[in-house]
């Protein structure tokens, strides 16, 4: 048994060698001999002496190749042809030759020169002339190219920095004059960065955002921008669903979560006050202290409904609502600081009168058909509900039972 082995490794042992050997002195040769036949032109037509006296279809094979002379046979004729064209035609098919093969070009010109050196001359003359206007003409092209990105670059970032009611009124004028295409538009949108584009295809006309989009130069910034838009109007649903419920919440309550922009973002903020209604939302700013914080909002719900309905007809409304609920708050805390200086007695007779005395209420009429009345009661029991509990029962204590008995109902009342 260990003989055998012993046989088979030297049978192995023996075959690598040959292996090596053939390598070695046979196909790492040949495959040399391969490259430099085929890279190696003089090289290759020596060689072909040869291996044209290969039996069979070998030696057919390589018979099939032109020789050196007949190479320079071929060359000759070509020479010829281009000395007896006109100038031109011989200009434009040197061109494709020098374009191809440098060296061909250079043994046809040598040979030309040969046949017809002032013909010859002038062709040449020619193939500069013409290889340095394509030259120019491709640097030209390119100017253009780089010159009309660098316009579409300086056109975005001018419809990035306008208001947005002004960049959907020049995007559209644009369109309307012919002096921008769907196209060109397109790339213009394509150069923005993708939130601002979103931001400002959401307000287009349906048709046009459409066109736009469709026009994009690469499908991934088309999906991308339908994403964005798509995430955008999501937002703005689940926005309207959370003022349907702000809406039947009490303003002292609001002005926390809607008087700043600590929650929601402005934008947010313009859909909530529009979906809480007029008056809700001009009670809720009649809180609020930051001046700068509402003429923002103001502005940007003013902007919504021009982007959205073409008109503002919520803005005026919401700032004479404002101004009356404003005017009544300050009076409250004057009238409550006032009160609370008055021993219990007076307080609970200038109250009584407040609410048993109330003539008709002032009204306030807005445009959108909505009424704001503010009574001499309402006056009443919003300053009673700035006093403490200790000062309330203290006033309630001298009243008759019927009225106290009211106030505490009415008092227990949510606050809407």
């Amino acid at each position: 048994m260990a003989n055998n082995n012993n046989q088979t490794e030297k049978e192995l042992g023996f075959g690598k060698i040959i292996l090596i050997v053939l390598t070695v002195f046979i196909i790492t040769p040949i495959l040399i001999l391969g490259v430099i036949y085929y890279t190696n032109d003089d090289f290759k037509m020596e060689a072909n002496k040869y291996l044209v006296n290969l039996p069979g279809t070998l030696g057919d094979y390589f018979s099939s190749f032109p020789t050196e002379a007949e190479l320079d046979n071929q060359k000759v004729s070509i020479a010829r042809y281009f000395v007896e064209i006109d100038e031109s035609r011989a200009s434009d098919k040197l061109i494709l030759i020098k374009n191809e093969d440098e060296i061909l070009y250079n043994q046809i010109i040598q040979m030309m020169v040969k046949l017809n050196s002032n013909k010859t001359e002038n062709i040449i003359e020619e193939v500069r002339n013409n290889l340095v206007k394509k030259d120019v003409l491709a640097r030209t092209i390119e100017q253009i190219d780089a010159e009309k990105e660098e316009e579409v670059i300086d056109s975005a970032r001018y419809f990035e920095n306008l208001s947005t009611i002004s960049a959907i009124r020049e995007i559209q004028a644009n369109l309307d004059s012919g002096e921008m295409t769907y196209t060109e538009l397109a790339n213009v949108f394509d150069s923005m960065k993708n939130e601002n584009s979103a931001h400002l295809l959401r307000y287009l006309d349906e048709d046009i955002k459409n066109q736009i989009i469709n026009n994009f130069r690469y499908d991934t910034k088309k999906r991308e921008i339908q994403a964005l838009l798509s995430t955008m109007e999501d937002n703005d649903l689940k926005i309207e669903n959370s003022s349907e419920i702000y809406s039947t919440e009490n303003a002292d309550e609001l002005v926390r979560i809607i008087g700043n922009s600590e929650t929601y973002t402005i934008d947010d903020l313009a859909i909530i006050y529009k979906g809480i209604g007029t008056v809700k939302g001009a009670q809720v700013l009649a809180k609020v202290d930051d001046e700068d914080f509402i003429h923002e909002l103001i502005s940007t719900i003013k902007e919504k409904e021009i982007l959205i309905n073409q008109e503002d007809l919520i803005t005026e409304d919401i700032l004479r609502a404002y101004k009356v609920y404003r005017d009544f708050d300050d009076n409250v805390e004057e009238l409550t600081s006032v009160y609370e200086r008055m021993n219990d007695a007076q307080a609970a007779e200038l109250i009584r009168r407040m609410i048993r005395n109330s003539g008709s209420p002032q009204n306030y009429h807005l445009k959108n058909g909505e009424v704001i009345s503010i009574s001499d009661e309402d006056l009443a029991f919003s300053i009673l509900r700035k006093f403490s509990e200790r000062k309330v029962a203290s006033v309630l204590a001298f009243l008759d039972t019927n009225l106290a008995s009211e106030i505490t109902k009415k008092l227990s009342l949510p606050n809407l």
